[in-house]
């Protein structure tokens, strides 16, 4: 497996949000637990409880995305996440590549999360058009080029692995 080590970008905009949300969800506990202790509850105030978990599931979804590893099988490619992994086969890969991140710098992410834990899902740019993005960090960048879409990653060793995967295409 290589690994994929999260990026001084990613880690600061991880601990950045994750902080905020923590800090607001339990600011709107501790509003909701007041209100409750001074008699001042109103029908209202049961949003707060529910704002403050939406806000934890939120943080739990980013944290089961993130990007664990990259895998070369004999079948292709595996992307390794924390509760699932991702296939890019073998036969559908026509082309990867190393690219700098200066290319992607301001792609428009469609859908997807953007920093905390990963930089994950789809974005779209002039240069490239469509990608899908399962990175960590921005340094060591590899776009895997298939018939239907393209692929963006960041594994910690990209020249060996950029090289063992030209090796097993062969």
């Amino acid at each position: 497996m290589y690994k994929a080590s999260l990026g001084t970008s990613v880690k600061l905009t991880t601990f950045f949000v994750i902080g905020l949300l923590s800090l607001l969800g339990l600011m709107l506990m501790s509003f909701f637990f007041i209100s409750l202790l001074n008699n001042e509850f109103e029908k209202k105030n049961i949003m707060m409880p529910i704002i403050t978990l939406a806000l934890f599931a939120i943080i739990y979804y980013a944290f089961s995305e993130r990007i664990l590893g990259y895998e070369l099988t004999n079948e292709g490619i595996k992307i390794l996440k924390k509760n699932n992994s991702e296939f890019i086969k073998k036969e559908s890969i026509i082309e990867i590549k190393p690219i700098d991140y200066k290319d992607i710098r301001f792609s428009i992410r469609t859908f997807g999360i953007g920093g905390i834990f990963s930089l994950s899902g789809s974005f779209k740019n002039k240069k490239y058009g469509e990608m899908t993005w399962y990175i960590t960090r921005k340094d060591q960048l590899l776009m895997i080029v298939t018939s239907k879409q393209q692929y963006v990653i960041s594994p910690d060793e990209s020249e060996l692995f950029l090289e063992k995967t030209l090796e097993s295409l062969k």
